[in-house]
């Protein structure tokens, strides 16, 4: 909760953010009568109920990416990934617009400020690997979790490549870099 309070506040800060997404309050209910004697309850959300994250930990559904609420969800991930070192990461994002309910937590293996999720850990680094950054990242100050391509000077590195695609008599192809692709067609001579 301390998390979307600050998270809120960030947000509110920047007038083109626009609405903050809500984590609604689950309460705990006890009733000594009864054969159950706790519940939770939580505030009735009536409209479309959406998954904007799943619980293994895998990035925003993509039918989801295009909605404001969704993209909110992805950069709230974002934030507190990056506030808090990428020791925890809030994950099963659902709800109505943009209040949600049940989110899940994954931490860190030693856990987090004395607190563990109740999500695989693994789900910290396959959010790392698939986050995209979209607008509302951006309008945070956040900074791409992919780390810059780098540059290479060097030759190709599967020639035989170039010898294949001649033999099958490619009018165009494309040559394969080391970590980069060359995007100008060179012709081929039959």
């Amino acid at each position: 909760i301390e998390y979307i309070k600050a998270y809120t506040a960030a947000a509110q800060s920047v007038e083109a953010f626009g609405d903050v997404p809500e984590i609604i309050p689950i309460y705990l209910v006890h009733r000594p009568s009864n054969d159950i004697p706790y519940a939770t309850l939580e505030e009735e959300l009536i409209g479309d109920f959406v998954k904007y994250s799943v619980k293994d930990g895998k990035e925003i559904n993509l039918l989801r990416r295009d909605s404001e609420a969704g993209q909110k969800c992805c950069a709230f991930q974002h934030w507190v990934y990056h506030n808090t070192e990428g020791n925890l990461l809030v994950t099963d994002m659902q709800g109505v617009g943009m209040r949600l309910t049940d989110v899940g937590i994954a931490t860190c293996k030693k856990g987090y400020k004395g607190f563990k999720g109740n999500c695989a850990t693994s789900f910290i680094d396959q959010f790392k690997a698939l986050h995209q950054c979209n607008m509302f990242c951006e309008i945070l100050g956040l900074k791409s979790l992919q780390p810059k391509p780098k540059k290479s000077t060097s030759s190709l590195s599967q020639p035989q490549d170039v010898g294949l695609l001649q033999a099958r008599g490619w009018r165009q192809m494309y040559l394969t870099l080391k970590g980069a692709i060359v995007t100008q067609p060179v012709a081929v001579v039959p």
